[in-house]
């Protein structure tokens, strides 16, 4: 069985988090964020992003406070309650804007004969949202997020769980992702072979690595049930 990681390995979500966020901006203040902007906002997203995983947060607590520093930066102080109507608008802008990387569909369409699922950080509802709004959520079987296993990458027990869910053998499973600490090395510490995707090819890394997903098909063949 094939595993999945969603942000930046199916959704491009640098592209989509930035279309969100111009357009916001835009919209609500007529401000038209110039390269420095969005970069500190998506530095500000896996700041809190982060503290969210690990618990320190709740899911609507480290949108607010994303909102309140980003304001601050772009010249604007404004409440907490209006951080939190900006977060709700961002929500519904994102649904609007994920966008699959170019080489998802052809690669779903050249692993129709594997089992397919997602092991996945973050909010159960928005992880599905995104599947859904991109038309590819009826390809996985299995769905494992973060939220609900009560555990994130690179803790293991998310994997354990995707390997119980999937009735087979540890070996005879593959997770792809884009980052080496949270999806390749736990997996690989517990038998899962892991794969990253460095489209860029900007990583230095001694794991598997492929450019484009599908290149999959050449590195998965069935053999006596087994994936190698």
């Amino acid at each position: 069985m094939i595993f999945f990681d969603i942000d930046n390995t199916l959704i491009d979500y640098n592209a989509s988090e930035k279309k969100a966020i111009m357009e916001l901006f835009k919209t609500k203040y007529d401000i038209s964020l110039n390269d420095e902007q969005v970069q500190y906002w998506h530095t500000l997203s896996k700041k809190y992003f982060d503290r969210y995983l690990h618990g320190e947060l709740k899911f609507d607590e480290q949108g607010k406070k994303r909102f309140s520093e980003m304001t601050g930066f772009c010249g604007r102080n404004i409440e907490e309650r209006e951080c939190k109507m900006l977060f709700g608008d961002y929500q519904i802008l994102l649904k609007k804007s994920w966008e699959l990387f170019g080489d998802v569909n052809d690669a779903i369409k050249l692993l129709k004969d594997f089992r397919l699922g997602i092991i996945s950080n973050g909010n159960s509802k928005q992880q599905k949202t995104k599947l859904l709004c991109t038309n590819i959520d009826h390809n996985f079987e299995i769905q494992l997020f973060s939220e609900d296993i009560g555990k994130a990458k690179p803790c293991e027990d998310i994997f354990w769980e995707a390997i119980r869910k999937s009735g087979e053998k540890k070996n005879d499973i593959i997770y792809v992702g884009d980052n080496v600490i949270t999806d390749i090395v736990p997996c690989e510490k517990i038998g899962i072979k892991g794969v990253l995707i460095d489209r860029k090819g900007e990583i230095d890394s001694c794991h598997t690595t492929i450019n484009n997903l599908c290149e999959l098909e050449r590195l998965v063949k069935k053999r006596n049930g087994s994936i190698i």
